[in-house]
């Protein structure tokens, strides 16, 4: 067997000008990357200010085009309903009011402004009353219709009063 023979002292014969030129090409290429790196960064900065800027006009764009739109609806039928959602039940609440008996007891009433209509639940002593009430409340100038949807007596209670449903509906206000 043979002894190796390593000569770690030698001189070396060839200097090694392809390795320190693809080193140097290493580092050339390595400062343009960061180099384009930053201004990617700088770009992008850019990009993400001028997006925001544009979001921020377009935010503000809806906003007034939500403003016009509140101030001019789109069309009459909108408008319409706008101005009667807009309009006092004060109307049909003062009939009731002026209508209203001792012997009457409204238990639930319901308000519509955009069709002038309210829908009432009430108990009275007897049929009698409540139909006397019915007359009175058609007899008033500001109520157009008054219909008696349902009737029954509670025949459980000792003083059977009288339950009913009545929708009535009034006339538009007068504008002033």
């Amino acid at each position: 067997m043979r002894t190796i023979h390593l000569d770690f002292h030698r001189k070396p014969t060839a200097t090694p000008w392809l390795g320190l030129a693809l080193v140097v090409a290493g580092i050339v290429l390595l400062l343009w990357v960061l180099a384009r790196q930053d201004v990617a960064d700088e770009r992008r900065k850019l990009v993400d200010t001028q997006e925001a800027e544009l979001s921020w006009l377009i935010k503000r764009q809806e906003a007034s085009e939500l403003d016009a739109q509140k101030d001019a609806p789109l069309n009459d039928k909108v408008a319409a309903i706008v101005r009667a959602q807009a309009a006092s039940p004060d109307t049909g609440l003062g009939a009731l009011e002026a209508a209203w008996r001792p012997t009457i007891a409204y238990t639930k009433i319901d308000v519509s402004t955009t069709e002038r209509d309210l829908k009432l639940e009430l108990e009275a002593r007897t049929p009698k009353d409540l139909l006397a009430w019915i007359d009175a409340l058609a007899a008033q100038p500001d109520v157009a219709r008054v219909s008696l949807a349902r009737q029954s007596i509670k025949s459980a209670d000792p003083f059977k009063p009288a339950n009913a449903a009545v929708e009535v509906r009034w006339r538009a206000a007068e504008a002033p």
